[in-house]
């Protein structure tokens, strides 16, 4: 009740709308560095900002009760998440509110992120939960997310990643179509990190 929270890489605003409309009485801010959120029919406790983290975000220090973040797959180095990501969630942060990081794929950053948060001395009641989550439809609603979170992530990396094993952008457009179809077919399964804390 009457919380000011962020969603960091909030995409289309799936989570973020989800919850404003839940707690009404609260604020929520989505930010992403891709302006895909949704312009209109917002409700009245929903705004957006296109920004990049890595560049520091527009808000006053411990501004925010509550930060969610997830499905940054691809997004941070591991020495971005320690130099930038995690001080950009500690400085927006109130003291003894909380965050919630939800990870997929990066196996080796979800297992590390809980030593980077310890690291800091900074947060307490650090917890790590790693779930199998199935892509698509037969994994529910989250299912459904993940995949097309993780399609979104490879699309955007396209450039980098074509380069890197040889493809043409056309034949890496292919491939992750046929990608998203067998994800499907053969119930291809990721590991989801959900790391929760408390700022001290």
């Amino acid at each position: 009740k009457g919380a000011r929270v962020i969603d960091i890489g909030c995409g289309t605003g799936t989570w973020i709308l989800d919850m404003a409309r839940q707690y009404p009485r609260s604020y929520f801010i989505g930010v992403d560095i891709s302006p895909i959120f949704p312009s209109e029919g917002l409700p009245v406790n929903v705004n957006f900002i296109e920004c990049n983290l890595l560049d520091g975000l527009p808000f006053e220090d411990s501004y925010f009760d509550f930060i969610h973040q997830k499905f940054l797959v691809a997004a941070f180095t591991q020495s971005q998440w320690k130099e930038k990501v995690i001080p950009e969630f500690l400085r927006l942060t109130r003291p003894v509110q909380n965050f919630m990081l939800s990870k997929g794929l990066n196996n080796k950053i979800g297992e590390v992120l809980p030593s980077i948060l310890e690291s800091t001395n900074a947060f307490s009641e650090i917890k790590n939960q790693k779930k199998s989550i199935t892509l698509g439809k037969r994994g529910g609603k989250n299912g459904v997310e993940t995949l097309k979170f993780t399609v979104r992530g490879l699309s955007s990396a396209r450039g980098w990643l074509s380069t890197l094993v040889n493809l043409t952008p056309e034949h890496f457009d292919a491939l992750l179509e046929t990608f998203s179809l067998e994800a499907e077919k053969f119930d291809t399964f990721v590991y989801q990190y959900r790391i929760c804390g408390r700022k001290n």
